[in-house]
């Protein structure tokens, strides 16, 4: 991977939809390059999909946070389950991305967006605290979108 690997990369991360004549001419590259070294960056797995940035607020989800997923390990061991069973189960709760498997004090941490406070509270008090093997939760309301 070299400069202009990564400078394609910068740019595609910053906007995905630019036409690629406008991108070779900002990097300075013909398009036939570029759609080549695009089409190698997707071949090595590098780029391995495009998407969009949704704005959650202009669909009325105006509350972000961070939680951390603290599970009984004893538990887990008696239901013969891993945290990976847990962050599979959590992936599939509406509302919920991002989920990872951490080191720390915490084991799991998820971002979830809701409507409002009292539809935060009920995902996570019906739907995540109820997943056998969870012991507590710990959630950090996001201040940015």
């Amino acid at each position: 991977m070299d400069d202009l690997d990564r400078n394609i990369l910068a740019e595609l991360l910053k906007d995905s939809k630019i036409k690629l004549p406008k991108l070779a001419k900002k990097l300075g590259v013909p398009s036939s390059t570029l759609h080549h070294r695009i089409k190698q960056l997707e071949s090595k797995g590098i780029i391995k999909k495009w998407t969009i940035e949704v704005d959650y607020k202009k669909l009325g989800y105006g509350i972000k946070a961070l939680v951390l997923v603290f599970v009984d390990v004893g538990e887990l061991k008696r239901l013969g389950r891993t945290q990976e069973d847990i962050a599979k189960e959590l992936k599939r709760v509406p509302n919920i991305e991002h989920v990872f498997i951490i080191t720390g004090d915490a084991d799991l941490s998820f971002i979830i967006r809701a409507k409002d406070m009292e539809s935060l509270r009920k995902i996570l008090l019906e739907r995540v605290q109820s997943i056998p093997g969870i012991q507590k939760t710990k959630t950090f309301i996001s201040l940015s979108p």
